[in-house]
């Protein structure tokens, strides 16, 4: 949805109309929608609502994803879209991966080029071949394989927020030669940040005022579980390690994770705080799982006095939050794989965030990971606030419009021209 919002307020102020196809809220899991997000959108941009098709017969199936029965009211709305002749490209941003499949179904019909974007990897490399798991597991990865093949060999141009994703679909279907193989037709675009997505959320009474003056604040807001272990267990090791030294500051911090696990139910296990509490520094750590709004994800943001930034153990990986986090002028500290592209960005630029690192087999030894946290700390005790607009202009929304308007303007020139 973000790559989506921003594109819809920044595009037509370079000249691109946008118009949005999507599911209606209702077809989705209802705690995942956000009853707070009007403010964060254009209103003048039109929306194209789709409902499902047999909705009673995929759930008797036990399907609990909307993703195969709104497919074909999808395809035919946008068919209904594209007859009218008033658009000259497709783009598809979203990780529901099954709707680019009709992006080459459009343009054989209508001749109207279809970009994808790639926010996650569709088909990972150690799931390609479908060999353990249950049948219905076995089927989806033999359909998805199939599906992203239809999808991205067919595809005008390619988005991807990450370079790694880019070089895996290239050696994978280097044999078909796809138009999006031109070094104009394929580009890496982050996540970026929107100004006006703060100055939205300070509406509200109350938004951005500290709480307790005698504590440290640091929040994170995003995906947790399992998969942040690895990262999270770094950094409470390290203040672990600085407890043990007798450093007065740590017993002032505390550290709240929101939105850590997706569907979470009370009385299952809190992963990452069960990492604290490993580490000896459980009392201050406090995770609670289900999910938070986009708004209330930002307001935690600006009521905090510094913010974490978590990696996962996956060198492709690059976190969404990352410029939007910086954006706020928070102290942040990243904990990342040393050979993503993340870290090699915020290596570039140390005033966007204190780094520490993991990689497949090892991480950065622990007395050079305590002085970096150590110098995070302080920033956020002094609650000081970092203008980093310089550094932070190629990533926000209007630069990243306009990157994409360089990849639009290629796609629209037929291919071997």
């Amino acid at each position: 949805m973000q790559r989506a919002r921003m594109l819809a307020w920044e595009l037509p102020l370079l000249g691109w109309n946008v118009e949005v196809l999507t599911v209606r809220a209702s077809e989705v899991r209802q705690d995942i929608v956000d009853s707070d997000s009007l403010g964060f959108f254009p209103v003048n941009v039109p929306v194209h609502f789709v409902g499902s098709l047999g909705r009673r017969f995929w759930e008797v199936l036990g399907s609990r994803t909307h993703t195969w029965r709104t497919l074909l009211p999808v395809y035919r709305m946008g068919k209904h879209l594209l007859r009218s002749g008033r658009f000259d490209l497709v783009y598809f941003s979203t990780t529901t991966f099954p709707y680019f499949t009709l992006g080459h179904l459009w343009q054989r019909r209508f001749n109207v080029p279809y970009i994808v974007d790639f926010h996650d990897p569709w088909v990972k490399e150690e799931t390609r071949a479908p060999i353990a798991g249950s049948w219905k597991s076995r089927l989806m990865r033999l359909l998805s394989a199939y599906m992203e093949r239809w999808a991205v060999v067919n595809a005008a141009g390619l988005v991807s927020v990450s370079p790694s994703y880019i070089t895996t679909l290239r050696r994978r279907y280097k044999g078909w030669e796809p138009a999006w193989f031109a070094p104009t037709r394929h580009a890496i675009i982050p996540f970026g940040a929107m100004e006006r997505d703060l100055a939205e959320t300070t509406k509200l009474p109350g938004v951005g005022v500290r709480k307790r003056a005698d504590e440290v604040i640091i929040h994170y807001i995003g995906a947790g579980g399992p998969i942040m272990l690895r990262s999270f267990g770094l950094i409470c090791r390290s203040l672990s390690l600085m407890r043990s030294q007798r450093n007065a500051l740590v017993e002032r911090v505390r550290i709240r994770l929101y939105g850590t696990i997706y569907n979470w139910k009370y009385g299952e296990p809190k992963v990452l705080e069960s990492v604290a509490q490993d580490a000896g520094i459980g009392d201050l750590v406090s995770e609670y799982p289900g999910r938070v709004s986009y708004r209330r994800s930002l307001g935690l943001l600006l009521e905090s006095d510094g913010a974490l930034i978590l990696g996962v153990d996956d060198p492709g990986y690059m976190p969404s939050k990352l410029f939007g986090y910086a954006l706020s002028g928070k102290p942040l500290l990243a904990s990342l794989r040393r050979d993503g592209p993340a870290f090699t960005l915020l290596k570039k630029n140390p005033v966007v965030s204190h780094v520490i690192w993991i990689d497949s087999d090892s991480e950065m030894p622990l007395a050079e990971a305590v002085k970096a946290v150590d110098s995070f700390l302080r920033e956020a005790e002094s609650r000081y606030t970092f203008d980093r607009a310089r550094v932070l202009a190629p990533y926000l929304s209007t630069a990243m419009a306009h990157r994409h308007v360089n990849l639009f303007n290629a796609c629209l020139t037929p291919w071997n021209d």
